[in-house]
């Protein structure tokens, strides 16, 4: 990984390399505990960093921060409601804080002056040790500043994946994984592997592969929340949802971690590719290229897409409010399901879709990773990415298993908050 020239004093980022060091130090910095526990604290400094290294600081004034972040009526009080102000003493407290800490205090400085909302930065010291950067496989995209004359309301989450913060998040997970598929390529290249062979029919179509993302809706992370927001994070990941939805990210962490997986590998083969929420993609974007569907429960492309399948979603039903994948070679089987209001135990097996077919009526190439709960799809998503499996998967196939759709189902025990490696309980090929 490269490392950039480190200069002293307060300075403004302007390569892509420059950026993507600052989101890095910024993630890190919400991610420390002064910021964690907050909704408010991360959602305005996260705004405020992402617009100055758009370039729209002179766009951070009060009024338009109190509509954009904190969606207040263009027209509000800004004496009778100081939320901005507020917010804004107490991030440059933290920042503080933060940098305090002898750990922290050779890092790149995300600063905020009292009377502005416009974050300095600065970089280390030259005797300080040089920040890595993450190669720059995904472009950072900044969110465009609105105007405080909309009248719509602007809800975050809607716009989150989107964004290059999102994507941001993807890639310091994704970082995870980058070794590991940037040492494959060479071999791969000398001999298609069943990797390859699966995700070939994405890679040479020659257009960005569009990756759709399940969100869950903000009721769900009501004090009393619907036992479907357990069932979409997995039992072995509760902590972890929670602490997304403390930070007003409302998407299953396993479903970023997916994300991050696949990010790494199509990355690593230098395609183009973009991120986008189930709930904003409309079904023209499905026809541009080939599509990528995470997640089902809260994914309404993915039951849209695989209801017309042999393996299919079908719930809730019944007192427990049970979810199964359906089989319609045997429909009275209901072997593979998992009840969002059954007892909790130590041990769940979940269940999932792995498939990748052409959509009949968009005439693309779709991919699924889609559990049941959340532990279902790191299983789909760590079948479709792991050569060892695939190649068993491949080994009983047949020879011609590279130019027919396949789906299957995959079963994955997790115990004690340990998850097992994906079982492929069945399959398909047309």
């Amino acid at each position: 990984m490269a490392s950039t020239g480190l200069l002293t004093g307060a300075w403004h980022p302007n390569s892509q390399n420059e950026k993507q060091l600052v989101y890095v130090q910024l993630e890190k910095i919400v991610s420390d505990s002064r910021f964690a526990a907050s909704k408010r604290y991360p959602q305005l400094l996260r705004y405020i960093v992402e617009q100055t290294l758009a370039g729209n600081e002179d766009e951070l004034k009060e009024r338009t921060l109190g509509v954009e972040v904190f969606h207040r009526p263009p027209a509000y009080d800004t004496n009778l409601d100081p939320v901005v102000r507020l917010c804004a003493a107490e991030v440059r407290k933290r920042l503080a804080l933060y940098y305090q800490s002898p750990e922290h205090g050779g890092e790149l400085r995300i600063d905020l002056n009292p009377g502005s909302y416009v974050p300095v930065f600065s970089q280390p010291p030259p005797d300080s040790p040089a920040l890595e950067m993450i190669p720059p496989v995904v472009p950072l995209k900044a969110r465009q500043i609105s105007h405080p004359k909309r009248t719509r309301t602007i809800y975050w989450p809607a716009g989150l994946i989107a964004s290059g913060l999102m994507i941001v998040v993807i890639l310091v997970l994704a970082t995870r994984y980058w070794k590991q598929f940037g040492k494959q390529k060479p071999a791969l290249e000398e001999q298609k592997s069943a990797l390859d062979e699966v995700w070939s029919p994405l890679l040479t179509s020659g257009k960005p592969v569009l990756f759709c993302m399940g969100e869950t809706e903000f009721e769900l992370f009501a004090p009393h929340a619907s036992p479907l927001t357990a069932l979409q994070s997995g039992a072995d990941e509760a902590s972890n949802l929670q602490a997304s939805a403390e930070k007003n990210d409302f998407v299953p962490f396993s479903d970023v971690q997916v994300l991050s997986r696949f990010v790494s590998l199509i990355g690593a083969r230098g395609h183009a590719f973009g991120v986008q929420s189930s709930r904003t993609t409309v079904s023209s974007q499905l026809r541009e290229g080939p599509v990528v569907l995470i997640g089902m429960l809260n994914n309404d492309w993915t039951q849209n897409r695989t209801s017309t399948l042999r393996f299919h979603l079908v719930g809730p039903e019944g007192p427990n409010q049970v979810y199964w994948i359906a089989d319609t070679q045997h429909p009275e089987s209901r072997a593979w399901q998992v009840g969002s209001l059954a007892r909790r135990s130590n041990v769940l097996t979940d269940y999932a879709i792995a498939a990748r077919f052409i959509d009949e009526s968009t005439g693309q190439v779709v991919l699924v990773a889609a559990g049941i709960a959340g532990s279902g799809t790191r299983a789909a998503g760590e079948f479709l990415t792991d050569e060892a499996t695939l190649k068993q998967f491949a080994d009983g196939a047949g020879a011609d298993w590279t130019k027919k759709n396949f789906e299957v189902v995959l079963s994955s025990q997790v115990v004690n908050g340990m998850q097992g490696k994906p079982k492929v309980e069945a399959k398909a090929f047309w």
